[in-house]
């Protein structure tokens, strides 16, 4: 079986300050390929600590983009993933099944890092578990948690409960070198300092109770913060002071450092503080630890770990830190006892804790993996209930003319049964398709028309639509009366920029001030036999949404972007009222549509963490029309802008008047350009594109304007360069330059949504001198930059239009 593990941080290196779930990784990992599985690590980039890590296939991630790319070039049967929060990051809708590690109940100790944010927690917990298939706890009562949200995740848990307990093993060691008679009794705490784990009362009466003793005793309690969380620590780290010199406050300790000293030193382990909710599920590595090192554990009764320890005769059980204090004197006056206690922790690791035995649930499971039943998706409710009584009379009014204009409407445009037409409805600048949205609005036309599909556009224009018919898109006049539904434009535009709009985004809710879009819909869905209504942005729903009962259709919403975060990020003017405003308008549209696409599935994550129901959202990235790319490159470009055979030409291509793609420009003028001819290599930039600015921002960057096709001008370049920091959805630029042939290098937010594996199908880095060595090297190495462009061409292959086109109607199918 090959296995891709999905980890917060690389192999556990045993020279690090560890953390529990690397330990538990490796456990894991030791135990499957024990069993012959291949297995296969990557890690989220950036927590790497040693150098020896690169020799690891296929390396870290930086997002869920190479992360997918990761998947489909490692092709495993299945997916183990370390941690609830990575599971986020798998692509939707993964025909490979996938295990999801939660051995620690992460909702409980949320409650005591983040109370405010439990509830967003558990929200985003519920996805996270739609992509899993089998879920691994630590014990009975970590199962017995996840009921509820895996019902609410959509598990059909009639059929089996995909949750299999799987406790934290552990490896004997050895046992205590050390004799308590001779060197005096060192007993061990702590750990992580977590706001859940208050260990200070049980600590002070240890340290009272130390006086009493007949043999020397010392605490030694080892702390920190958790290096992937930042600061956790407890109150129990400023509280240690008052009880030295008994109670020594230590550093966390590398991995092998800290198992030495609990071979050469230590006694007894301690697992105790005040009871919560959080420890009353959890079990902790540490103690383990100190199980496998043959020392006792002197533990509280209630934690789930206490019954083995009872059993096995492995230590001591107390209730209350007065318990704690007379225990250690009986203790330390005894050693016979302390002795019999560490066998018996020595032999609950060998009958119980160890690995192969624990991880034998998970060993039966992978003799035939598979996807977990799921309930059947719930359907489209009606978003105004049923109300009984009598309303006012003026409401009563208004519902009776609407039932009967929809009456009227309904005879007038209605039909028995919804056609097979596609209406898409959106902005008007779709002509040339020399944008990114313009471009997948007119290409994902022409490719459902090419399939034989009726397809049709309307826009803001009041007097026309278009149909795609024989290849090209004719543009038809509408009746007359429809262009009376309509404001003059000017007047329209005038009502509509006045309104509380970001002014350069307020293009986009014109529907929500044109009621003409509603007419135009009508008429056009009717003549087209349309049985799916497709707004192309948010707003744009709204009149479908009218519109959608009459003509007995559906309506599916393509969210580019999700317009409300990208404008938080890109508009500077917009105030917290308008975000929020804009923000409930496009989730309740969203919640009103039969189905909403998105380009990339962390805008579907972000849609269904602000709410949007999971089962209404789907992912159909953008595409590119590779015919295209059989053309010639332009010819004469080095000539028309006098640049030499041994100068690079570089290409990025866009709309200007976007800011992201300004920045980007400000960027080759103020870093790239002046950097790479001090390194001896003088480039310059084609920026293809229109609403190019007045002036080009440097001598060697070179604007274009717009142009009927950018494929010719890419194949003209002798490199991609990206360096774009802002920007939302998913960069048809990569897919084009892909299919160009082009070797591509890009900041990661460049190259976001697309499923591409750094040093595989691009050279990705966020760092300005990087990029400019990556470029250096590319352009003095041929071969090199043609695998590269080799490797994104092969990638681009697999996304042409006509297989979005499929891919659309399959889920008009399933909408039916």
């Amino acid at each position: 079986m090959n296995i891709l593990i999905v980890a917060q941080e690389p192999p556990l290196q045993h020279s690090d300050v560890v953390s529990g779930n690397a330990i538990r990784m490796e456990q894991l990992c030791s135990a499957l390929s024990e069993q012959d599985h291949v297995l296969q690590h990557t890690w989220l980039a950036g927590r790497d600590t040693a150098d020896n890590h690169q020799a690891a296939s296929p390396g870290p991630f930086r997002n869920s983009d190479e992360l997918q790319g990761i998947i489909s070039r490692c092709a495993p049967d299945v997916i183990l993933v370390s941690y609830w929060e990575l599971a986020g990051l798998l692509p939707f809708d993964l025909s490979i099944p996938v295990v999801l590690d939660f051995v620690a109940p992460r909702p409980l100790e949320q409650l005591f890092e983040q109370p405010e944010a439990v509830r967003a927690g558990l929200r985003r917990l519920k996805l996270n578990l739609q992509r899993c298939d089998l879920i691994m706890v630590g014990n009975d009562q970590q199962a017995h948690l996840l009921i509820n949200p895996l019902i609410e995740a959509g598990f059909d848990l009639r059929q089996r409960v995909p949750v299999i307990v799987v406790p934290l093993g552990a490896r004997l060691a050895g046992q205590p070198r050390s004799r308590p008679t001779q060197a005096g009794w060192q007993l061990v705490s702590g750990g992580v300092n977590w706001p859940w784990r208050r260990s200070h009362h049980y600590l002070q009466a240890l340290a009272a109770a130390a006086a009493d003793c007949p043999a020397p005793v010392h605490i030694s309690h080892f702390g920190g913060s958790y290096r992937w969380h930042g600061e956790a620590g407890t109150a129990d780290s400023n509280d240690l002071d008052s009880l030295a010199p008994v109670v020594e406050q230590r550093d966390l300790l590398p991995y092998d450092e800290y198992s030495r000293f609990l071979t050469d030193r230590a006694h007894i382990g301690l697992e105790l503080a005040d009871w919560n909710i959080e420890r009353a599920y959890s079990q902790s590595f540490r103690s383990l630890e100190f199980l496998r090192h043959g020392l006792p554990l002197m533990c509280n009764r209630y934690l789930p770990l206490a019954s083995l320890v009872e059993s096995h005769n492995a230590g001591w059980l107390v209730d209350s830190p007065e318990q704690a204090a007379e225990l250690l004197v009986r203790i330390t006056t005894d050693a016979a006892d302390w002795a019999e206690k560490s066998a018996g922790a020595i032999q609950l690791v060998k009958e119980v804790l160890r690995p192969d035995r624990s991880v034998r649930q998970l060993l039966d499971w992978l003799q035939a993996p598979a996807k977990a039943p799921r309930l059947p998706l719930e359907l489209r409710a009606s978003e105004q209930p049923p109300v009984l009584g009598v309303p006012p009379l003026r409401q009563r009014i208004r519902r009776q003319l609407g039932l009967a204009r929809q009456v009227i409407l309904g005879r007038w445009f209605g039909r028995q049964q919804a056609g097979q037409g596609v209406l898409l409805v959106t902005r008007s600048d779709l002509f040339p398709a020399d944008h990114g949205a313009a471009v997948r609005v007119v290409e994902t036309a022409r490719a459902l028309g090419d399939a034989g599909v009726p397809v049709g556009i309307v826009t803001s224009e009041a007097g026309h639509w278009h149909r795609y018919i024989d290849g090209d898109f004719q543009r038809l006049r509408l009746p007359w009366w429809v262009r009376l539904t309509s404001l003059p434009g000017p007047l329209l535009k005038l009502i509509h920029y006045s309104k509380d709009l970001p002014h350069d985004n307020s293009f986009l809710y014109l529907p929500m001030t044109d009621g003409g879009f509603f007419w135009r819909i009508l008429v056009a869905g009717k003549f087209l036999g349309a049985g799916t209504l497709q707004a192309e942005f948010p707003a744009y729903a709204l009149p479908c949404l009218k519109a959608r009962d009459i003509l007995g259709c559906r309506v599916v919403l393509v969210e580019h972007n999700v317009e409300y975060q990208r404008m938080k990020a890109q508009v500077a003017e917009l105030t917290d009222a308008q975000y929020r405003n804009l923000r409930t308008i496009e989730l309740q549209l969203c919640q009103q549509a039969d189905a909403v696409v998105c380009v990339s599935d962390p805008d579907r994550q972000k849609l269904a963490e602000d709410g949007v129901r999971p089962g209404r959202l789907h992912t159909i990235t953008h595409g590119v029309r590779l015919a295209d790319y059989q053309a010639p490159a332009q010819a004469g470009v080095r000539e028309r802008f006098q640049i030499t055979g041994d100068e690079a030409l570089l290409v990025y291509h866009g709309t200007f008047s976007y800011p992201p793609n300004r920045e980007a420009m400000q960027i080759f003028a103020d870093i790239l350009l002046p950097g790479l001819q001090a390194r001896g290599l003088v480039c310059h930039v084609l920026a293809v594109g229109r609403e190019p600015p007045a002036s080009s921002p440097h001598s060697r960057i070179h604007f274009t304007g717009s142009v009927d096709s950018v494929a010719p001008w890419l194949k003209a370049a002798d490199l991609a360069v990206i360096p774009l920091t802002e920007g939302g959805g998913t960069r048809m630029k990569i897919i084009d330059c892909f299919a160009a042939g082009l070797a591509v290098i890009s900041t990661p937010k460049g190259i976001e949504g697309i499923p591409a594996v750094a040093g595989t199908h691009a050279l990705i880095t966020a760092d300005w001198e990087q990029m400019m060595d990556d470029i250096v090297r590319l352009w003095s190495d041929p071969q090199a930059r043609h695998q590269l462009a080799s490797n994104g061409r092969a990638l681009a292959e697999g996304l042409d239009w006509s297989q979005v086109a499929k891919r659309y109607q399959a889920l008009y199918s399933a909408l039916v």
